[in-house]
């Protein structure tokens, strides 16, 4: 046991030694290490001294530094902000200058097709309206034409029974003066004469004939060297005449009427006949009708009273004939007012027939002048629908190549107070084609 003890108070000594030793050799070296740590202590007092002169210099220039920095960042930022307003500015100014000028140029060449337009569409207008100025001078003529045909037609008829009402009263008038002409009819053969020719102008002037218009009295003809006077020369159209001779030849029919003894009457009546056959064959010789142009192949013997020739004829039924023959026609008054209603019916037809014949050529020149118009105004149509299609060409190309960019430049924030349309209005109108119809509607 006290081995044991003795063993382990040695291991406890060696122990102890042991730990001295090592207390010692640790305290050797910690006294070196503390003595380089002092030196280093002491070197490291005068490098934080350097270091603190360099750390406050460091400090110093860090400051400057950092305030260097700060005033270069805020100057850059001043730089950024002011080129930013500046680009801003620029671009909002170059946006401006861009649009006023396309809108400028835009303006400038609507402008000026609005203008080549406008002086096209007046040059039109002006051609059309001196056009159409003739047209309507036509148009007022025709109407004219029109209503004067049916003016004169409606007088036509009416003065027709007008003068067939002043026929029957004249007949009736003949028949009151009967006795007065035949006391005139017994006188001089001049009275008788001139009794004849103022019947027939009466006869005339109640088949509505004028005098030097429709008819003329005593007009001298030369045939050679023998002047010839016939009473009266009527007038037809075309540029004819019909010869009138006046010849009174009532006395031996008038003493007829007187006689009781039916001899002597019968014998009166063919005197009265052969009366009126001589002045036929005297008329026959003169050849009236070779001294006019365009005259017809016979003359008018005019006998101033209806109830001369029956009793003629009675006593020479072929007188009428025989008259013809010879290229007299015998008229009394019924007979030739009857004829003269032909002839003035005639110059009235043939006025009608001139106005419709000018009404058509009015109608022909109108209707040339209408093609005429028509086809300038569908090249009108045309030049509008040509400068619709240039516009709308136009605005699809400033939608495309300009308004997209002024978009992108919106995007980017660029932009002014003003706001811009999403797209130019086009024009989809074209001109109307002119069309007609049966009804005249279009």
């Amino acid at each position: 046991m006290l081995t044991a003890v003795i063993i382990v108070l040695s291991l406890l000594l060696l122990i102890l030694a042991i730990v001295t030793g090592a207390l010692w050799v640790s305290r050797k070296h910690l006294s070196s290490q503390i003595s380089s740590l002092v030196i280093e202590r002491d070197q490291a007092r005068e490098q934080a001294k350097i270091s603190g002169e360099q750390t406050s210099d460091l400090k110093t220039q860090l400051e400057l530094a950092r305030q260097e920095l700060t005033q270069k960042t805020q100057a850059f930022e001043d730089a950024q902000k002011q080129a930013k307003d500046t680009f801003a500015s620029l671009a909002n100014e170059t946006l401006n200058k861009t649009s006023e000028q396309f809108l400028q140029l835009a303006k400038k060449s609507l402008e000026s097709e609005n203008k080549d337009a406008t002086a096209a569409l007046e040059q039109r207008k002006q051609a059309i309206e001196s056009m159409l100025k003739p047209i309507r001078e036509q148009l007022e003529q025709h109407a004219k034409a029109v209503t004067e045909m049916e003016k004169n037609r409606e007088g036509a008829y009416q003065g027709l029974r007008q003068q067939i009402t002043n026929l029957l009263e004249s007949q009736q008038h003949l028949s009151q003066t009967t006795t007065q002409l035949s006391t005139a009819l017994k006188g001089s053969s001049a009275s008788r004469g001139r009794w004849g020719e103022l019947a027939l102008r009466r006869i005339v002037e109640l088949a509505g004939m004028v005098n030097y218009c429709d008819f003329d009295e005593q007009v001298s003809i030369w045939k050679g060297n023998e002047q010839q006077r016939p009473d009266m020369v009527v007038h037809l159209p075309s540029d004819r005449n019909i010869v009138i001779d006046s010849k009174a030849v009532g006395e031996s029919y008038l003493k007829a009427m007187e006689m009781d003894d039916e001899q002597q009457r019968t014998e009166l009546i063919k005197q009265h006949a052969n009366q009126i056959e001589s002045r036929v064959r005297d008329l026959s010789r003169k050849d009236y009708t070779s001294g006019f142009t365009n005259a017809p192949d016979f003359v008018v013997l005019f006998i101033p009273g209806d109830s001369f020739l029956p009793p003629a004829m009675q006593a020479k039924p072929s007188l009428v004939e025989d008259a013809l023959s010879r290229g007299v026609v015998i008229a009394t008054p019924s007979t030739l007012v009857s004829l003269l209603k032909v002839v003035a019916m005639g110059w009235r037809e043939q006025q009608l027939a001139e106005n419709a014949q000018k009404v058509t050529e009015q109608a022909t020149v109108l209707h040339e002048r209408v093609a005429t118009v028509i086809g300038h105004m569908e090249k009108l149509g045309k030049s509008l629908d040509t400068a619709v299609g240039h516009y709308n060409k136009m605005t699809s190309s400033f939608e495309s190549r300009v308004l997209v960019s002024t978009k992108r430049l919106e995007e980017m924030g660029i932009k002014s107070a003003k706001t811009l349309p999403e797209a130019l209005p086009e024009l989809e109108a074209t001109p109307r084609e002119l069309r007609s119809t049966e009804n005249g509607e279009s």
